[in-house]
């Protein structure tokens, strides 16, 4: 062992050691708290009868501070826990300006100051120092702390592999995050849920996550360039960089479903926030239409175009996908709250002339169209009960009621859903609205008709939240953003891939998202680390992007496997599952196009004693091992082994199609294998005679 590495040995045993320290301190004082609450509760118990309630009002102050500085240490000690693992992954030593020597800065998932000296031995990977880790090599360069931009120059960088405490290796390095830790890293296996990636963020992935300026940051990014972690590492970083003003109580995360959700919900505790409230567009729709109407669900959208072929509704969902269809709502909703026809208002013998409702209705011309008819009607209702009351009659509950139907009937339409039907009676618009059966609107007028309610009358949004993290954007029409701005009056960070829409019909890209939200900044990732190079290289051959750099990580080539019949498919798809069962990865994902083709798969490998999940549009969390779903399910999920079976001709394509095999493909992260039956499909025609092969040659 060398005098460096046996350096960083003991360096790295004596944090060991005050942290233990420390965790036997921060555990003493929570057993302290804890009978601290216990004996408050018991003596207001015992003397509940001669406490006065300034006494109890005292007691109660103490026990909620005692149970508040209970919960502080509670924290304290997972950071400490997380930390006794690893308690950090770099080092970065920068000499200052004018200093006369360099400064050794730790970094690690939490900041950890020895408890006696107050020394501050790690550093916080979101701390403004360790910047210079992730943003500079060796040389000239500077990070901005509280009191300022501070210069200078680092002499070396180190990177760590610490494993239950304990010293695996330590690397230097003068250049961004080594090669061999990241390589490392994206060699294991995927994990039961997304991981943080502290020890390897890359300068593009840092300067995501610490932008602090925009109100609007739009992140587009490629399949595997990390995108949906790096947002949340933006939320976890601004929760440590505003921490005095922002709380995880004001965040929020538009997830595309509940499966994804679940998958997502490890990385924030891990990095010591607490988990953020969580929403989507279907909630959305659910709080505003549930008493109003029916509607269908993306998803029934999303499988209803994968099964049928239907020209009419593709026009109906395009025309209500464009940045024009939000203008030309927005000016019929303009018009339509101008149709009002003002008159005379009576009631029992007291009488509001047109000149009066005209004056007022134009007086009140701020408000959406029904709160204006609602304060017009108050209005009146006021003035006219004064003067009946004054004349010694009575004024009845009934009486307002005829009012503000009174004055409803002046205007044109009765609710927002009719103005909304309303925009459709034009002859060129007429057959671009259809119902379906038991009164059902197609999810195409989902957020149209929301989007109406909250121009023609004042909703609660969302007040308390200051931050909505919104993925997969390239799901969610211009209208759907529409609803957003109206909703959230917050900063937002917006992610996705415009190569992976489920829906070419209605996906939006970087610029259609722009034009909602003008002032926008807009960043890209384009370097892919989830999968290997060969696998990488397939997929752009189904759905290519010039701007994907794929990272230098070799493995085997895709297999397309061909059989005789479904039968034989079947049983080539078990012979992968047995062959994954006795590899070391983790994780397999058999992804279907459709729901329906993973239900009927999933019954035949059951039937056959195979041991998997189906995941489909009611299941809530991620499941580990093998895994069947569609490719709607599994955008934003990555297996170490990937299986697309059903790769013929009829069931991929078509554009949607081709958007589905892509996400399928780019979920694998080393192995990669499409089976089918009959005649390959025309996407995957350019697999050569390596790639291709015959159950019988298995």
């Amino acid at each position: 062992m060398d005098t460096q590495e046996y350096e960083e040995h003991e360096r790295l045993a004596r944090t060991v050691e005050l942290l233990e320290a420390d965790l036997q301190r921060v555990s003493a004082f929570i057993d302290s708290a804890e009978q601290q609450v216990q004996g408050h509760k018991d003596f207001m118990w015992e003397h509940r009868r001669d406490m006065d309630h300034a006494e109890k009002a005292s007691m109660r102050t103490m026990v909620d501070l005692s149970v508040t500085q209970g919960e502080h240490a509670l924290q304290a000690r997972e950071r400490i826990i997380r930390l006794l693992a690893s308690p950090y992954f770099g080092r970065v030593d920068f000499r200052e300006d004018g200093a006369r020597s360099e400064i050794p800065h730790y970094i690690g998932v939490h900041t950890f100051r020895d408890p006696e000296g107050k020394n501050l031995l790690v550093h916080d990977w979101r701390a403004p120092v360790s910047s210079l880790y992730y943003d500079f090599e060796s040389g000239e360069a500077e990070f901005h702390s509280p009191t300022g931009l501070v210069r200078g120059e680092i002499t070396g960088k180190r990177q760590y592999k610490i494993v239950g405490g304990q010293l695996q290796y330590v690397i230097d390095s003068t250049l961004n995050i080594g090669d061999e830790v990241l390589q490392e890293e994206l060699s294991h296996s995927a994990d039961e849920k997304m991981k943080n990636i502290v020890a390897t963020i890359q300068r593009e992935q840092n300067a995501v996550i610490r932008n602090e300026t925009s109100d609007v940051l739009i992140l587009q990014g490629v399949a595997g360039s990390g995108k949906t972690s790096i947002a949340l590492h933006r939320v976890a970083f601004l929760l440590y960089r505003f921490k005095d003003t922002l709380s995880s109580e004001n965040v929020m995360i538009l997830s595309p479903n509940r499966v994804f959700g679940d998958y997502i919900s490890e990385v924030l505790p891990e990095l010591g926030e607490e988990q953020v409230t969580e929403t989507s567009f279907e909630r959305i729709a659910d709080r505003f239409l549930k008493r109003l109407t029916r509607f269908q669900r993306f998803s029934e959208q999303v499988s209803e175009l994968l099964t049928q072929t239907d020209g009419s509704a593709e026009e109906r969902i395009r025309f209500k996908a464009t940045t024009a269809f939000v203008e030309l709502l927005d000016s019929w909703i303009d018009t339509a709250s101008e149709d009002f026809q003002p008159d005379i208002i009576e009631q029992q013998g007291e009488r509001m002339p047109a000149d009066w409702v005209s004056a007022s209705f134009s007086a009140l011309r701020g408000l959406p169209i029904f709160d204006r008819l609602d304060r017009l009607a108050y209005s009146a209702i006021h003035l006219m009960k004064a003067e009946v009351t004054r004349r010694g009659r009575r004024w009845t509950a009934a009486d307002s009621t005829a009012i503000r139907r009174r004055v409803r009937g002046m205007f044109g339409h009765r609710t927002a859903f009719d103005i909304y039907k309303a925009f459709y009676a034009s002859p060129n618009r007429r057959d671009l609205f259809q119902q379906l059966e038991r009164n059902t609107i197609e999810f195409a007028d989902v957020f149209p008709l929301i989007y109406t309610m909250l121009r023609t009358s004042k909703h609660d949004g969302y007040g308390d939240i200051r931050h909505l993290l919104v993925d997969e954007m390239q799901d969610y029409t211009p209208i759907q953003y529409a609803v957003l701005r109206k909703l959230f009056n917050c900063r937002m960070t917006i992610l996705g891939d415009a190569n992976q829409s489920v829906n070419p019909f209605s996906s939006s890209s970087l610029a259609t998202i722009r034009s909602i939200f003008p002032d926008a900044d807009a960043l890209e990732l384009c370097r892919s680390y989830r999968s290997t190079t060969q696998i990488t290289a397939f997929a752009q051959n189904i759905a290519p992007n010039d701007k994907l750099i794929p990272i230098d990580r070799p493995g085997p080539d895709p297999l397309v496997i061909a059989t005789e019949d479904e039968a034989a498919e079947t049983k080539a798809v078990i012979s992968i599952v047995d062959d994954f069962a006795s590899s070391d990865h983790r994780s397999l994902g058999i992804i279907c196009k459709t729901v329906d083709q993973a239900k009927r798969l999933h019954a035949a490998l059951s039937d056959d004693g195979i041991d998997l999940v189906l995941l489909d549009y009611d299941s809530a969390s991620f499941a580990s091992g093998v895994v069947i779903t569609s490719a709607h399910i599994a955008k934003g999920l990555e297996f170490d082994r990937v299986i697309v079976p059903h790769a013929d001709s009829q069931n991929y394509r078509t554009d949607i199609d081709r958007g589905m095999l892509y996400i399928a493909c780019t979920r694998a992260m080393h192995h990669l294998t499409l089976t089918y039956h009959g005649t390959l499909s025309s996407l995957l025609a350019f697999v050569d005679d390596s790639q291709a092969t015959k159950t019988s040659a298995q």
